[in-house]
This record gives structure tokens, C-alpha cells and sequence, in this order.
């Protein structure tokens, strides 16, 4: 007796639930479809990455920064150091010198940027970042050591050599100002090597 092979009206529905079980396995929906990337969150930011010299102008006065960017821990983080000086002046009677660190990190859970800034005054600053073309603006959602402050800053990168910093500040119970603006030009540093 010989057995008899049974074929029905769906001859590929066994394979196509086979394919779907096995892990791997293609989806309908991805069958010629190309994968696309996600967006890089931090191509913006790692143009910064280098040497830079600055312009400073703003209500205490003008002066003149340096600053550098670096990757840092495996390239998960932005790591800025920051210092300016403001000589005597009518705004600034006595001059001002200003210090601080800043680190951007990816924030996986919110999938942002996340600004944390820790200056020389004893001020910290975390703000979440949104891009916009090519600008990169971090609006303040806590502050210590500086109750009822609100910050926003604006980085907008012209190019790789050229990139302006707006500083707005909000006291308690008023609107945010323009507090600086800062125009940074790239430094040509013997360790900014791209």
C-alpha cells in the first residue's frame, strides 16, 4: 500500500507559520524592506569634539574663553571644560573668572540628551536637550544651589569651526533673558587631531 501525500488549497501557509515560529525568522513586513538606522542622537554634539576659543559678550561684560570637548568612558559621554575671563570693566567693575565642567550623556529611558553643567559658583544645572536643525537647545528642569532658576542654552553650530552659545536665565517669577552670548572659533590645538 502506498501512502498518498496530502496537498490543500495552502501549500505555503505551513512554511510562512514555520518561519514566523522560528526564531530569526523573517516577518511578512521585513521581507525586502531595508532596515533603516536610528538617528545618531549625538551627531550634533560630537562636532564639538576639539579645542575652541572664544568671544564672550553679555551682562556682565565682555571677555574671552577657551574650551574643550572630549569623549570620555567609552565615548558615552561629552565631556566639556570650560574657563573664561572678564577683565574689569563698566558692566563688571571687578572682572569676573568663570570655571565649569559640563557632561551630555544619552539618557535611554527618555532617548534624549541629557546637559548637566557644574560651575565654579557651586550651581548645577540638568537639562534635557532637543536638536533642531543645527542647533542644540538644553531647557533647564532642575537647578541646585540656585532656587527658582530657570537656563536655557542654544548651541548653534555654524560648521566644524565655528559654533554660538546663547545663555538665557529666568530668576524666580520672571520670563527667560538673554543673559550671553558666546561665538567660539575651533583652536588649531596639536590634540585636535580630526
Amino acid at each position: 500500500m502506498s501512502k498518498k501525500r496530502r496537498t490543500g488549497a495552502f501549500p505555503g501557509v505551513l512554511t510562512a507559520v514555520l518561519a514566523l515560529l522560528v526564531p530569526g525568522g523573517p516577518v511578512p513586513a521585513q521581507v525586502g524592506a531595508t532596515p533603516r538606522e536610528p538617528a545618531d542622537p549625538w551627531a550634533q554634539l560630537k562636532q564639538l569634539v576639539g579645542t575652541w576659543e572664544g568671544e564672550i559678550d553679555g551682562k556682565l561684560g565682555k571677555g574671552k574663553g577657551v574650551r574643550r570637548y572630549e569623549l570620555i568612558l567609552g565615548d558615552r559621554f561629552l565631556l566639556c571644560r570650560h574657563r573664561s575671563v572678564r577683565l574689569p570693566q563698566e558692566k563688571s567693575r571687578e572682572g569676573d573668572q568663570h570655571e565649569e565642567l559640563g557632561v551630555f550623556s544619552f539618557d535611554s529611558e527618555r532617548k534624549t540628551i541629557v546637559y548637566r553643567e557644574f560651575m565654579i559658583e557651586g550651581v548645577v544645572v540638568r537639562s534635557p536637550c532637543e536638536t533642531e536643525g543645527t542647533k542644540v537647545v538644553c531647557t533647564s528642569e532642575a537647578v541646585e544651589s540656585g532656587p527658582g532658576i530657570r537656563a536655557r542654552l542654544t548651541l548653534e553650530i555654524a560648521d566644524r569651526y565655528r559654533f554660538t552659545e546663547v545663555y538665557e536665565l529666568a530668576w524666580p517669577g520672571r520670563d527667560l533673558e538673554h543673559y550671553f552670548t558666546n561665538r567660539w572659533t575651533r583652536s588649531p590645538s596639536p590634540y585636535d587631531w580630526r
